[in-house]
């Protein structure tokens, strides 16, 4: 008679427990009975009582002896290379969660505004793609409070930039960094290039390609001018795409307003260059924030430490 067909829960009828699978699994490297069990530090009595039940309750077959061999017959062999590989998976749940737990696994999700922390930001990614591969970062980059919202949605876990100019009721964890200093840009052969410190008043006469009303970069600029009495640029394009900025100064006389970091990575390259001027340019200070509402897994505690390394090695005075 052909054996019956075992159900989809065969392993709960069988009984089958985590012994079986070891006992299983060490055939497959022992050859003897008496070598299998003493690998798991049963007696030989045990072991092969072990199997006796497991094959009375699945009525299968799955070893014959032959001498003192166990000799696994075709069922005993799937069973026996499943056992194994179910096995090897409970390990490397094991290695995974160890890792989850002690923050070198997981995902990370960065929200990061353009400009300040440029050089924080690729410093710590560099850190944590040779040290910690298995964090999975994703960078998210936009205003201020647009990266708020995604921070009180959940949709990232950390935050680099400024707070919500409107105070939110939203609990947030909050480290000051620095104020963020501005730069004007324009390129390299701009005429304004050469002639010493650029006043407002000089600067207040050629076009510009700013970001939106309203943004903070292009509100304080439009205050020192206002603080002077002086009229607000009237050739003004407004965008907030940073490539569309970039073409547009390189291929016109038009000047910008950038973050210096982010004006030094295209300076160096020779793409753009900063214009020196007669008067401070700053705008509000931006710093690090992480939700109070929801604890911080084991990895985003990870990448936040290399964060507030990377800050804390970017501010450090150079050696002499």
């Amino acid at each position: 008679m052909p054996h019956p067909h075992l159900g989809p829960f065969w392993f709960i009828a069988s009984r089958l427990k985590l012994r079986h699978l070891q006992l299983l699994s060490a055939f497959s490297r022992h050859a003897t009975l008496q070598a299998a069990a003493e690998s798991l530090g049963m007696a030989q009595p045990a072991a092969s009582k072990l199997i006796g039940d497991l094959e009375d309750l699945m009525k299968i077959r799955l070893f014959r002896l032959e001498g003192r061999r166990m000799i696994p017959t075709f069922a005993g062999e799937v069973l026996t290379r499943h056992a194994v590989s179910m096995l090897e998976e409970l390990e490397r749940t094991r290695v995974e969660l160890n890792a989850l737990v002690d923050g070198r696994i997981g995902h990370v999700s960065i929200g990061a505004i353009d400009g300040p922390v440029i050089q924080s930001l690729v410093d710590m990614l560099r850190i944590a793609q040779q040290d910690y591969p298995e964090i999975e970062l994703e960078i998210r980059s936009g205003p201020s409070d647009a990266l708020f919202q995604m921070l009180t949605d959940g949709q990232i876990d950390i935050m680099l930039g400024r707070r919500p100019v409107i105070p939110s009721p939203y609990p947030v964890q909050y480290e000051e960094i620095a104020a963020e200093r501005l730069v004007i840009a324009s390129r390299p052969d701009h005429p304004l290039r050469g002639n010493g410190p650029v006043s407002l008043q000089a600067l207040a006469e050629w076009p510009w390609i700013l970001q939106r009303k309203g943004s903070r970069s292009r509100q304080r600029f439009e205050e020192l001018l206002l603080e002077e009495d002086l009229p607000l640029p009237t050739r003004v394009v407004s965008s907030d795409s940073w490539m569309m900025t970039l073409a547009y100064i390189t291929r016109t006389d038009a000047l910008t307003i950038l973050s210096a970091p982010a004006a030094k990575l295209q300076s160096d390259i020779g793409q753009i260059a900063s214009l020196p001027i007669d008067f401070a340019f700053d705008v509000a200070p931006w710093g690090l924030m992480t939700s109070k509402e929801r604890p911080s897994t084991p990895a985003a505690l990870t990448i936040l430490s290399l964060l507030k390394q990377a800050m804390h090695e970017q501010d450090a005075p150079a050696p002499r």
